[in-house]
């Protein structure tokens, strides 16, 4: 069944590809017979793994007796061939109900006929063994968090949501706030399972698979600060395109490791490179196409979408880094994206405030939040120069939104959220590491706190789990714990976590001895909570207004001043 329904899917996204240059209605049939059959081969995948049928590689591969039903299920997006016929059905779908005109039906045509004949050809998602396993040995561990159920289907909406506004431009201001919306939310998933899983400390490790994300994510922003019709925006959606696919391309092959497990494909990259090379062929038709009015350069209007542009531009550039030499890939984006960083700080906070009756309370404000954030870092103990630079940058952004016009709500808002989630990287960049070995009973300072350790415990044994009680300061007991998977040659610590607005606390469990001793890290963590306090901002930001209607008569000169806003 499975060999069958892709097959369907590939020749009828072929034909339609050549129906789209004159038979529009055929072609839109073909399109949809193509989608139909793709969710057959999807229900189909996910039965064999609610099933646990291990006459299939992809179950056996991805599924392991004792999971639920919803976990043997996510073995669908756990590795390469399914998670890539699980995106090609999202990318279908999405496209095929995009409001998409003209000879650009051709492209949706295009992108599924080739992702589906890669499925038929390259990557089979229903191989057979030629002997049925006794059981599956399951995914990799960490991704049986609960935050993965959800984080790769999101991942994938978002970025097929992406592609719509370029290729649909009467219906893209929907498209382009739910592509920013949806990608907010697994963007911050991601992030979220990263520091609860992972156990290195961290929220972000520029994992290319998150840059792929990342890069639409910044390019749909820029549309948000510039007028669509002009050429930068235009640019910005239109490279979205080439970025998705060039992207899916490089995280299923060889040339970037990853956290996620589907980075080893190295055939696919003999049909997702040329699909890569021919949707930026395209992607520079649709822009020039798309672009109907000259670019003028007003820093108002103009200069916050720029910066986004070139935060942007960085971010591919360390995201697709095999193609460049030397340095570590944190040392690239530490170098490169700080001044930007830092520039792009100040603009979205004073930029659009410039020439409107705010300006001169917004400066102010700016000022006085560089002050106060660059104070708030001496206090707490940092001293790198660059550190008080982005924590007064941070400020300044804060200060001048807040204290600029406050009627265009959606704009505060989600200029706060992007302000809040810096400010937790920033803290992040604070963040002290120590691994200490402790006695059952006996207690020390590390990194600032008063860590006691209770004692340890075995929890377990299918598998093996180790736990241990650690006291923070007297009074929150935290309870980390170690699993063994043998068949694995795996240890996978459970992160334990003491959440404060100012500060995190994480214990990680590295080993534990008969006698109640412990081998532990812990991780101080600063303003980590802002990230998330940022990305739900951005989130409400999305459901408000755009303006507050004004209920009183307002001075000649704010309305002069608003005029000119308009006119711009």
């Amino acid at each position: 069944m499975g060999l069958v329904t892709l097959i369907v899917a590939a020749a009828s996204s072929t034909a339609a590809v050549i129906a789209a240059f004159a038979y529009p209605s055929v072609q839109s049939v073909l399109q949809r017979l193509a989608v139909a059959s793709l969710t057959l081969a999807n229900l189909y995948a996910a039965f064999l793994l609610a099933t646990e049928n291990t006459n299939f590689v992809l179950v056996v591969n991805f599924t392991r007796p004792g999971l639920s039903v919803v976990r043997r299920v996510m073995g669908l997006w756990g590795g390469s061939s399914g998670s890539l016929l699980f995106f090609t059905l999202v990318v279908g779908v999405v496209l095929t109900v995009a409001p998409v005109t003209g000879m650009r039906r051709a492209l949706p045509s295009l992108v599924i006929a080739t992702l589906s004949w890669t499925l038929v050809l390259v990557t089979f998602p229903f191989e057979q063994l030629a002997n049925q396993a006794i059981a599956g040995t399951g995914l990799s561990p960490i991704l049986e968090h609960w935050a993965m159920i959800i984080h790769p289907p999101l991942l994938y909406l978002g970025l097929a949501l992406s592609l719509v506004p370029a290729i649909a431009p009467s219906a893209s201001a929907k498209w382009q706030m739910s592509a920013l919306g949806t990608l907010t939310v697994a963007l911050a998933l991601g992030g979220f399972w990263a520091y609860e899983e992972v156990g290195w400390g961290g929220w972000w490790a520029w994992d290319p698979v998150e840059n792929v994300a990342l890069i639409p994510w910044l390019l749909l922003a820029v549309t948000f600060h510039t007028k669509r019709g002009s050429a930068l925006p235009e640019w910005a959606l239109a490279l979205i395109w080439p970025t998705v696919f060039a992207g899916t391309a490089m995280t299923r092959t060889s040339l970037r490791t990853s956290v996620h497990s589907f980075a080893n494909a190295d055939g696919l990259g003999w049909a997702l490179w040329p699909l890569a090379t021919t949707t930026c062929l395209a992607a520079v038709a649709i822009a020039v196409q798309n672009t109907t009015r000259p670019t003028r350069w007003r820093l108002r209007s103009t200069f916050p979408g720029v910066m986004i542009f070139a935060i942007a531009v960085v971010v591919a550039l360390g995201t697709f880094r095999p193609f460049l030499e030397g340095g570590t890939l944190g040392s690239f984006y530490t170098q490169y994206l700080f001044p930007v960083v830092v520039v792009g700080l100040m603009s979205i906070g004073i930029v659009p405030q410039l020439r409107t009756p705010a300006q001169n309370r917004s400066i102010a404000a700016a000022a006085i939040g560089a002050v106060a954030m660059a104070a708030f870092a001496g206090l707490t103990g940092w001293t790198e120069w660059w550190q008080f630079l982005l924590a007064a940058a941070s400020g300044s952004a804060l200060g001048a939104t807040l204290g600029g016009d406050l009627r265009s709500v959606r704009r505060v808002v989600a200029h706060i959220g992007v302000t809040l989630i810096l400010i937790g990287a920033l803290g992040a960049t604070a963040s002290v590491h120590q691994t200490v070995g402790l006695s059952a009973g006996a207690s020390l300072n590390v990194s600032g706190h008063e860590i006691e350790n209770l004692g340890s415990s075995f929890l377990g044994d299918d598998p093996p789990v180790i736990g241990a009680q650690i006291r923070v300061d007297g009074q929150t007991v935290l309870e980390p714990s170690l699993t063994v998977f043998i068949d694995r040659r795996l240890r996978l610590p459970e992160v334990a976590t003491q959440r404060g607005l100012l500060e995190d606390v994480q214990v990680i469990l590295q080993s534990a001895d008969d006698d109640g001793g412990v081998v532990i890290t812990v991780n101080s963590q600063p303003m980590t909570q802002f990230v998330w306090f940022g990305a739900t901002l951005i989130l409400v930001a999305m459901a408000l207004p755009s303006r507050i209607r004004r209920t009183e008569q307002t001075t000649n000169e704010t309305e002069k001043a608003e005029m000119a806003e308009v006119s711009e």
